[in-house]
C-alpha cells in the first residue's frame, strides 16, 4: 500500500512537471491562432476554432500524461539499465564485452528513438526510411564505442571531438552540399528521449568504475559523442547518393512528402479518425523499435541475475516508457504536426522580424518540454554537485534553441547554404572548450544532441518544412531557378542541426562565466583579509648588530 501511494505521488509529481513543461508552448499557439490572421490554423470559415485547433486543444492530454509515464519509466528502466551495464561490465574487466554490448546497445536504442523515425519518415517515403534509421544507428553504436574507450584509457574529450569533426568536415568535402542539411538533422535526432537515460547512465557507471581524478568529468561527454557517429554515417550514405538518379528519385520523393504534410483535417468528424490512425502507428512503432531492447536486456539478465525486486522495477519501467512514448508521439503527431505546417506556411505572409520574435519564442518554450533535456538537467546537477544548477542548464539552452530557429529562418529567407552557420559555430565551440574545464565541455557536447527531441522532430521540423514551401512558392522571393525538392533539401531540412549546434556555444559560454565568476570571488575574499595597514614597510631590529653593540 505504501508502495502505491508512493507511485502515486510520483506521478502526480511529474504530471505536474510535465504539465509545466508544455503549457506554455499551447498558450503561445492559442494566442498566436487567435492574434494573427496570415497563421490562422484553420480555414477562415471555421472562425479561428476548427479541426485543426480542436485536434491541437486535444492533444495537451497524451502530451502530458505520455511525458510524465515516460519520465517515471526513464527513472526506473533506461537510467537503471545503462548504470548496471556499465558498472557490472566494468567490473568483469573485459574489455571486448563490454565494446560488444555497447555497441548493440547503442544501436537497438537509436533504432527506439521516435524523432529519429519522424525525420526518416519526412526523408525517405515508406519502408525507405528504415535505410536511414540502420545507418544512423550504426554511426551511434561505433561512437558509443569510442565514448568508453576514451573513458577506459583516459583520452582527452577534446582530442576526440576534434578529430571526429575535422573527418566529418572532411568527408563534406567530396560530398553533395544539398546532403548537408539532413547529415546535421541525423546527428541531432539521434539522441533523444529513449537513448539519453541510457547514455548517460551508462556514462556515469563506467566513470565511476574507473574512477581517478577526473571521475566526474569523464561522466559527460558520451551522448556528445554519439550524436558525432550519425555525421560520419551519413556523410559517408550522401557521398554514395550524390549521383543524378538517386539526387533526383530524393528531391521528387521530398516534394510529395512536403505536400503530405499541408494536407489539413477537414472536417471535425474527420478528428476521431486522424487520432486513431496516429495511434496505430505510434504504437506499432514503439513496438517495433522498443521490442529489441527488451529482448536483448531478458537476455541479458541470464548474466546479471538481478534480484526479483531490481528485475520487476524495471520491466515495470519499460512498461511505463513504452505507454508515455506512444502517447507523446500520437499527441505530437495528431496536434503538433498540423499546426506546425500551418505556422510556417502562414509566417511567409508575416512581417520578417516578427515571424523572428516568434521563432525565438517557439524555441525558447518549446525545448523545456523535451524529455531528454530534463533527464541532462537532473544527471548534471546530481553528478556536479550542484556546480551546474538545472535552472542554469534550463536558461543557457532556452535562449541556445531560440537562437538557433530565428538562423535558420535567416538561411531559408534568403536561402544561406547551412554550412555558413554550423561550421563557424563549431570553431567557435572548439576555441572555446580550451578555456573551459572538461566538464562543461562535455556537457554542452551532451546537450547538443539533447535539445533536439520528439518536440523539435514534430514541431520545428513540419513548420520549416512548410516555410520553405511557402517561400519557394512565392514569386517575391524568386527562388525557382532551382527545383522544388531541391529547395526543401537544402532548406527545409536542417533545423534539428541548426538546434543541435548552439548549446554548445552557450554551455560552454555559461562555464565560462563560471570561471570568472569565481576567480573574482577569489580574488574579493583575498582582499578582505588583508587589513588595512599590510602593505606598509615594517623595519625589525637587526639581532646580529644587537650582539655586536653588546
Amino acid at each position: 500500500m505504501l508502495m502505491g501511494m508512493r507511485g502515486n505521488n510520483e506521478f502526480l509529481l511529474k504530471l505536474k512537471e510535465a504539465a509545466i513543461s508544455i503549457v506554455p508552448v499551447f498558450l503561445l499557439i492559442i494566442i498566436l491562432n487567435f492574434s494573427l490572421s496570415a497563421i490562422s490554423l484553420d480555414n477562415p470559415s471555421f472562425n479561428n476554432v476548427g479541426p485543426v485547433f480542436v485536434s491541437f486543444c486535444i492533444s495537451i492530454v497524451p502530451l502530458v500524461v505520455g511525458l510524465a509515464l515516460f519520465s517515471m519509466g526513464a527513472d526506473k528502466a533506461m537510467g537503471k539499465i545503462g548504470e548496471i551495464a556499465g558498472t557490472t561490465l566494468t567490473k568483469r574487466k573485459s574489455l571486448f564485452l563490454l565494446l560488444i554490448i555497447g555497441f548493440l546497445m547503442g544501436v537497438l536504442l537509436t533504432l527506439a528513438e521516435p524523432d529519429l523515425s519522424v525525420l526518416s519518415s519526412r526523408f525517405f517515403p515508406g519502408n525507405e526510411r528504415w535505410i536511414l534509421m540502420i545507418i544512423t544507428a550504426i554511426g551511434v553504436g561505433v561512437f558509443l564505442v569510442v565514448a568508453m574507450l576514451r573513458v577506459i584509457f583516459q583520452k582527452s574529450l577534446k582530442t576526440w571531438l576534434i578529430i571526429g569533426y575535422g573527418l566529418v568536415f572532411a568527408l563534406g568535402c567530396v560530398t553533395n552540399d544539398s546532403f548537408y542539411s539532413i547529415v546535421f538533422d541525423s546527428g541531432g535526432a539521434t539522441t533523444g528521449a529513449v537513448s539519453v537515460p541510457f547514455v548517460l547512465a551508462l556514462g556515469i557507471g563506467v566513470a565511476s568504475i574507473r574512477g581517478g581524478k577526473n571521475a566526474e568529468d569523464d561522466s559527460f561527454g558520451y551522448s556528445g559523442l554519439c550524436s558525432l557517429g550519425p555525421l560520419v554515417s551519413v556523410m559517408i550514405m550522401s557521398a554514395f547518393l550524390s549521383n543524378g538518379s538517386a539526387l533526383e528519385s530524393i528531391e521528387n520523393g521530398l516534394v510529395d512528402s512536403a505536400l503530405g504534410l499541408t494536407a489539413s483535417i477537414p472536417t471535425y468528424r474527420d478528428i476521431s479518425t486522424f487520432y486513431l490512425d496516429n495511434f496505430v502507428s505510434s504504437l506499432s512503432e514503439v513496438a517495433l523499435s522498443m521490442s529489441p531492447i527488451v529482448v536483448f536486456f531478458f537476455v541479458y539478465q541470464f548474466f546479471l541475475k538481478l534480484k526479483k525486486r531490481e528485475l520487476i522495477s524495471i520491466f515495470v519501467g519499460l512498461f511505463y516508457t513504452f505507454i508515455g512514448l506512444v502517447l507523446f508521439l500520437m499527441g505530437a503527431s495528431s496536434g503538433f504536426i498540423p499546426v506546425a505546417t500551418s505556422i510556417g506556411e502562414g509566417a511567409v505572409s508575416l512581417n520578417f522580424p516578427l515571424f523572428l520574435f516568434i521563432g525565438f519564442a517557439i524555441g525558447c518554450l518549446i525545448i523545456l518540454a523535451e524529455p531528454g533535456v530534463h533527464v541532462l538537467a537532473d544527471q548534471v546537477s546530481e553528478v556536479s554537485r550542484g556546480a551546474l544548477g538545472k535552472k542554469s542548464i534550463y536558461i543557457a539552452l532556452c535562449l541556445a534553441t531560440g537562437l538557433a530557429v530565428v538562423f535558420n529562418a535567416i538561411r531559408i529567407r534568403y536561402n544561406i547554404p547551412i554550412a555558413y552557420f554550423v561550421i563557424p559555430i563549431y570553431i567557435l565551440a572548439f576555441a572555446l572548450s580550451f578555456f573551459v574545464s572538461e566538464i562543461y565541455v562535455g556537457v554542452a557536447f551532451d546537450s547538443s544532441g539533447i535539445a533536439t527531441g520528439t518536440l523539435s522532430s514534430c514541431f520545428l521540423l513540419p513548420m520549416f518544412i512548410g516555410y520553405s514551401l511557402g517561400v519557394y512558392n512565392d514569386p517575391s522571393f524568386n527562388y525557382q531557378t532551382i527545383n522544388e525538392g531541391q529547395f526543401i533539401l537544402e532548406n527545409g531540412f536542417g533545423v534539428l542541426g541548426m538546434v543541435s549546434v548552439m548549446p554548445l556555444v552557450a554551455i560552454e559560454s555559461l562555464g565560462l562565466f563560471g570561471i570568472l565568476k569565481s576567480k573574482k570571488a577569489y580574488r574579493r575574499a583575498l582582499l578582505q583579509q588583508l587589513e588595512k595597514d599590510d602593505n606598509q614597510v615594517i623595519h625589525l631590529p637587526s639581532w646580529k648588530k644587537e650582539e655586536s653593540n653588546g
